[in-house]
């Protein structure tokens, strides 16, 4: 797996050869091993997946595979048992209204052996669908009802009474009457999610310049020829009809801003995918280059299955938009229950515990006279902070009330708290700024926060998370592919990892990842340096590709070192220092020599006492052109060419029996002393040509002397050298 990956995503559509968007998202694959994704549909579809890097970058999407579909849950004989329908078979688009009834079932015909846990979720009971003559006594009990799954608009009136509900099995699980935690990975907009929402937009980016108490916003740019609407999908969930949601967002609209409305919405769509309509919470005359909160809520319409919440620009034409510190919360109001149907003999004893109730929800005059007595009390439940002054008094407890029974020994000393379990609690060291939570909203996590009431640090299964002043975040995560800590840039879209990989058996190889940049005509270019078994290698690779290598590598192992440049793309352009060894040698490229001002030799051989090789042997294309002995004798296949050596000829046409000269000049020759060698070709020496001479020797020229019986023109070769 590539140390990088986050996720797989499952699309599917009834469109054949769809594009995958945030419309045709069906679920997701956290973990490498793999799971199930329920596709729910009543048509055919085609499948195609699409992974995710830790940075939010998608990969290019799968093949398409299909069509499929829909799996065959119900038998043909139709009977209907356990056995015969899959997991996640039966959802609520399966179950028409009103589908089970009376007459559909007969009496004590739903019995607890025939309900799996959690069976009886929303939507799956038609309004009245269920009355007293269809369920057994009992036969209901706490595990066969979902959370929520019992809602006012699902039981008929009076239809549930006490002999057809087992003690117990109405619990304080089964009932929420509070709204939900919001369902947006990213409120701030700030991480890698937001970038690949908005990777390949043309009009959306990740603002890192401006945000509402963070770094960090979601932009969109309304510039346009033509007014136009534009949006940006945040995410997308499971919803039902009639169900409400709290949308709002933090907006900062620019003063050149030209437009209509701007607006956090729901796009309501059916199980298929298809648009019903839109719920929007909008503001037409937006305050201008001031952060300003809009919220509202807004209800599923009928045949709604899925709510894509969105943020939008509309109708447009100028300016643009930042939002910031979204929140997409599902509501459950408390008029989900009919006033007055919840009463005593509806709850058993100890079902409602004070987890389950809000701050300041029980008043006074919500308590009947002599209703709260001892036995309604757990052990140490009430607390000095929650007894006003001087309101218990002798008259207020009862004879024998307190005893040691009750105290453990030694329990309350100051503020200590000795022994015991705390069970289902959120501790904390303070109720608001810098403090530490223990399970704080149950979510089994540990979390740190500064003087600004800001999320710091956070320990949980996940890992450990740190997040520094300027919103760059260190996050050790053990449950990666290979064990991870990732150190991300203040605006979170860009991150250096370290990782250990178990390559071969037994081993633990250390990986250092810097962050991508732009480089040799690639957009994710990356240094990695690699402790490897046995092995340690600094190079510059693409993060897609890691087998491109582009740049300068060191590599090591138990035998060799080298250093060089390499172009996996162009190995023509590849030089290598390698060394081994006793041997050092360059492959691939030229050596130049460029000293700076020294009186010290540029290059220097200095073999030892008893070396019998060559000083100096140079080749082309394995012939031997030069070569320099230990003993200092010079082999040379070619042309000596010298500063302090000059050779030439030149003709002269003698007076008869007369010494005749002509000079020689333009030479520049090295050495002090100058010496000239100078003789005719001829075939006549002594009879006709009768002498030649040199005088006025110089590194710049010299004079030849020539006499002849006769006026013949006589060539004469000479060399001039200096020592």
């Amino acid at each position: 797996m590539p140390l990088d990956w986050q996720r797989v995503e499952v699309h599917a559509s009834t469109t054949d050869g769809f594009t995958p968007d945030a419309t045709t998202l069906q679920g997701t694959i956290e973990s490498p091993q793999g799971s199930t994704v329920v596709v729910v549909t009543d048509d055919p579809v085609y499948v195609r997946l699409l992974a995710r890097s830790t940075s939010g970058t998608a990969s290019t999407p799968s093949a398409q595979a299909g069509p499929a579909g829909p799996t065959q849950v119900v038998p043909t004989d139709g009977t209907v048992t356990e056995l015969k329908l899959a997991d996640g078979a039966v959802t609520e688009g399966k179950i028409a209204a009103d589908a089970v009834g009376t007459i559909a079932l007969q009496e004590s015909a739903v019995l607890a052996e025939n309900l799996a846990d959690a069976a009886v979720e929303v939507g799956k009971i038609a309004d009245n669908a269920v009355t007293g003559p269809a369920i057994a006594a009992s036969a209901v009990s706490a595990g066969k009802i979902a959370t929520n799954a019992v809602t006012a608009t699902t039981i008929a009136a009076n239809s549930v009474t006490s002999n057809k509900v087992a003690a117990g099995a109405i619990t304080t699980d089964k009932l929420t009457v509070t709204g939900g935690a919001s369902i947006l990975t990213e409120p701030s907009f700030e991480g890698p999610y937001t970038a690949s929402l908005v990777a390949g937009s043309t009009f959306a980016s990740q603002d890192t310049t401006a945000g509402n108490g963070s770094p960090t916003s979601l932009k969109i740019d309304a510039t346009s020829a033509t007014p136009l609407f534009r949006s940006v999908a945040l995410t997308s969930a499971a919803t039902l009809p009639g169900e409400q949601w709290n949308l709002a967002v933090d907006y900062w609209v620019s003063n050149d801003w030209v437009g209509t409305e701007l607006s956090i919405h729901a796009r309501w769509e059916t199980a298929a995918g298809a648009v019903i309509s839109y719920g929007k919470v909008a503001v037409t005359s937006p305050v201008r280059e001031t952060w300003t909160r809009i919220s509202g809520t807004v209800t599923a319409p009928a045949t709604t299955a899925r709510i894509v919440p969105r943020v939008e620009s509309g109708s447009a034409t100028a300016g643009f938009i930042r939002f910031d510190n979204a929140s997409v919360r599902p509501v459950l109001g408390g008029t989900q229950i009919q006033d007055g149907a919840v009463t005593t003999q509806k709850v058993v004893a100890g079902a409602i515990q004070t987890a389950q109730l809000d701050t300041g929800a029980v008043n006074a005059d919500k308590i009947a006279s002599g209703a709260v007595t001892t036995a309604k009390l757990d052990a140490l439940a009430v607390t000095s902070d929650k007894i006003a002054a001087n309101s218990i008094t002798a008259s207020k407890i009862l004879a024998g009330a307190v005893d040691a029974t009750a105290l453990a020994a030694d329990a309350i000393t100051g503020k200590t708290i000795t022994g015991g379990t705390i069970t289902g609690a959120v501790l904390q060291t303070a109720a608001t700024g810098e403090r530490v939570t223990i399970n704080e909203g149950n979510v089994n996590k540990v979390l740190v926060y500064d003087d600004t009431n800001r999320a710091v640090a956070e320990m949980s299964g996940l890992g450990l998370a740190l997040v520094g002043t300027n919103g760059s975040l260190m996050f050790l995560d053990p449950d990666a592919l290979y064990p991870t800590i990732r150190l991300t840039n203040s605006a979170g879209t860009n991150e250096a990892a370290i990782n250990v990989v178990d390559g071969t058996a037994s081993s633990a190889d250390l990986g250092l990842n810097s962050g991508q940049f732009t480089g040799s005509t690639f957009p994710d270019v990356k240094w990695r340096t690699f402790f490897g078994n046995d092995f340690w290698v600094a190079e510059r690779i693409r993060n897609s590709n890691s087998t491109t290598i582009i740049g300068g590598r060191i590599a090591m192992t138990g035998t060799a070192a080298s250093i060089g440049y390499r172009n996996s793309s162009d190995t023509s352009q590849e030089s290598l220092l390698a060394l081994y060894a006793n041997l050092a040698q360059i492959t691939g490229g030229r050596m130049e020599i460029l000293p700076a001002a020294s009186s010290s030799s540029a290059l220097y051989v200095n073999a030892a006492s008893g070396y019998t090789g060559n000083l100096l042997r140079l080749l082309l294309n394995g012939t031997e052109k030069f070569a320099v002995s230990k003993d200092g004798n010079l082999t040379l296949d070619g042309i000596l060419s010298a500063g302090n050596v000059a050779a030439g000829r030149l003709t002269i046409t003698p007076v008869a029996n007369t010494p005749t000269s002509q000079a020689v000049t333009g030479l520049s020759l090295k050495g002090t002393n100058i010496r000239v060698v100078a003789c005719p070709a001829t075939t006549v020496p002594g009879t006709q040509v009768t002498g030649v001479g040199v005088t006025s020797q110089s590194a710049t020229g010299f004079t030849v002397w020539c006499t002849r019986t006769n006026t013949t023109a006589t060539v004469i070769e000479w060399i001039a050298y200096g020592v």
